[in-house]
C-alpha cells in the first residue's frame, strides 16, 4: 500500500510540476481567432483541434467535453507545455491627427513575441457512473508590442490580456450510450493597454508625447455543458457548450507625461495629470457551441471533426472610464460571430506509438473593415502533426505542432472615437503567421 501511495503522489507531483511551470510563464500570443487561445492539450494541437468534444480517450476532455470523462475508465492526471512563435508585421504609414501629415516612426517589427503557456487536467474515478474533474487552462490571450517609435503610437503601443481558467466538472454515464458533464468556471482576467498622446503643438515642438496606460484586472464566473452519445465503440459524437464570462474589470488610468512639458505649458501638464485616476470597464469572453465526431474505422486507424461557433459579437467596443469623471475612451470593435472547422485523423503505427495529423479553418472576427492594432487578426488555416508515445502502461509522452496559415489583411483604422486626443489614421496592411509546439505527460493509476 505504501509503494502504490508513493507512486501515486510521484504521479501527481509530476504532472502538476510541468502544469504549475506552463502557468508561471504565462505570456500568451493569441493566434486562435480573435485572442482566443486554443494550446492546451497536445492530443488537441496534433489534431489542429479537431474532434475534441467527442475523444474522450484522454483527462483533456475535462475541458473539451467533459461528459468525456464518463468513458475513461482509470484515475487520470495530465500536464503540457506549449510555445507559441508567432509573427505579425505591419506595412503602412499613420495620419497625424493634429496636423494630418505622415507620423515620422518605423513599421515595428514583429508585433507579437514568441510565448508559453501551461495546462493541466485531472479526472478521478467516484464509481461506475460518476466521474469528476479539474483543469487549469489560458483560454483567452494577447500580447501585442510596438517599439516608442512606432507610427501608429497613437493607435495603440502595449497591448496584453492574460486570462487563468479553473474549471470543475463532473459527469455522470446515464447508460451505455448515453453520459453528461458540467460545472462552473472560474476565470481570472488581467489587461494592461498603452499608447502615445498626441498632443497639439507640444508633441510636434519637443518630438516627445505623453504615454496613457490602463491596466486591471477582474475574477468571472461561467460554466460548460456537455453531451457525449456512443453509438457503438467505433463511433460517437459530442456536443460542448460553453458559457459567456462577463468580466467588471477595475483598475487605473496613468499619464507619464514628458519632463520637457513643464517648461513649455504648465497648464497643459496640469490637465494631462488631471486624467490620472481609477477606471473602469468592462469585457464579456464570448461563449461557444462545439459538435464532434469521432469514428474508429479499425483498430489502428480513426478520423474525427469538429464544427464550431463562438459569439465574438458580444465584443462591440472597449470603453474605459475614468471615476474621477474625465472623459471615458471609446475604442469601436464591431467583431463579429466566427466559425471553425476541423478534420484530423490517429494513426496507432506501433502498440506504443500513434501518430495524428489534421486540419482547420478558424475564422476571425475582424476583417478590412474593423481590423486595428491591438488585435490584428485574421482567418486561420492551420495544419498540425503530432505523437503520443506510451513509455509504461500507466505513462504516455505527447508531442505535436501546429503552423497557422493567414492571408493576413489590410487596415484603416482610427482607434478611439473620443478620448483625451485623437488617434489619427493608420493604413496598411499585417503578414500574419504563427508556429507552436506543445509537449505533454498522462498519467494513469
Amino acid at each position: 500500500m505504501e509503494t502504490g501511495s508513493m507512486s501515486y503522489k510521484m504521479k501527481l507531483l509530476l504532472t502538476s510540476a510541468v502544469a504549475f511551470a506552463g502557468v508561471l510563464a504565462l505570456a500568451p500570443a493569441a493566434h486562435a481567432s480573435g485572442y482566443g487561445l486554443r494550446e492546451g492539450s497536445a492530443d488537441w494541437l496534433g489534431n489542429a483541434f479537431a474532434g475534441g468534444a467527442a475523444k474522450a480517450y484522454g483527462p483533456s476532455t475535462v475541458w473539451s467535453n467533459p461528459a468525456g470523462m464518463a468513458l475513461l475508465n482509470d484515475n487520470e492526471v495530465e500536464g503540457a507545455l506549449s510555445y507559441i512563435g508567432p509573427s505579425s508585421q505591419f506595412t503602412g504609414y499613420a495620419t497625424n491627427p493634429q496636423t494630418h501629415a505622415n507620423v515620422t516612426g518605423t513599421s515595428g517589427g514583429n508585433a507579437v513575441a514568441p510565448a508559453a503557456t501551461g495546462a493541466t487536467f485531472g479526472v478521478l474515478d467516484l464509481g461506475p457512473n460518476w466521474r469528476v474533474g479539474m483543469s487549469v487552462t489560458s483560454p483567452f490571450g494577447e500580447r501585442t508590442a510596438y517599439p516608442a517609435d512606432f507610427v501608429g503610437r497613437y493607435q495603440s503601443l502595449v497591448s496584453a490580456i492574460t486570462d487563468l481558467n479553473l474549471g470543475l466538472a463532473v459527469s455522470y454515464k446515464v447508460n451505455d450510450h448515453f453520459s453528461i458533464g458540467g460545472g462552473p468556471n472560474f476565470d481570472y482576467l488581467s489587461a494592461r493597454l498603452t499608447q502615445n498622446l498626441n498632443v497639439p503643438v507640444l508633441s510636434a515642438l519637443t518630438n516627445e508625447d505623453p504615454n496613457a496606460a490602463v491596466n486591471g484586472n477582474s475574477l468571472g464566473v461561467g460554466y460548460n455543458i456537455g453531451f457525449l452519445y456512443k453509438f457503438d465503440d467505433a463511433t460517437r459524437v459530442g456536443v460542448d457548450y460553453r458559457s459567456r464570462i462577463r468580466h467588471d474589470i477595475s483598475g487605473k488610468q496613468k499619464i507619464t507625461v514628458p519632463s520637457i512639458y513643464a517648461s513649455y505649458s504648465p497648464a497643459a501638464v496640469g490637465l494631462l495629470n488631471a486624467a490620472n485616476s481609477n477606471a473602469t470597464t468592462s469585457v464579456t469572453l464570448p461563449d461557444s457551441l462545439n459538435a464532434s465526431i469521432y469514428h474508429q474505422f479499425t483498430p489502428r486507424w480513426a478520423m474525427m471533426g469538429s464544427v464550431e461557433w463562438t459569439e465574438w459579437s458580444l465584443f462591440n467596443n472597449l470603453t474605459i472610464n475614468p471615476t474621477n469623471g474625465g472623459t471615458s475612451t471609446i475604442t469601436n470593435e464591431d467583431w463579429h460571430n466566427t466559425w471553425f472547422v476541423g478534420i484530423g485523423t490517429n494513426y496507432q503505427l506501433l502498440d506504443n506509438l500513434m501518430l495524428q495529423s489534421g486540419f482547420s479553418f478558424d475564422q476571425s472576427p475582424v476583417t478590412d473593415s474593423n481590423r486595428t492594432t491591438r488585435v490584428p487578426d485574421a482567418n486561420h488555416y492551420n495544419i498540425g502533426f503530432g505523437a503520443q508515445y506510451q513509455i509504461l502502461p500507466s505513462t504516455s509522452l505527447q508531442l505535436a505542432y501546429l503552423h497557422v496559415f493567414t492571408p493576413g489583411g489590410n487596415i484603416e483604422s482610427t482607434a478611439s472615437t473620443s478620448g483625451l486626443t485623437p488617434s489619427g489614421t493608420i493604413i496598411g496592411s499585417y503578414a500574419d503567421s504563427d508556429n507552436s509546439v506543445t509537449m505533454g505527460v498522462v498519467m494513469k493509476f
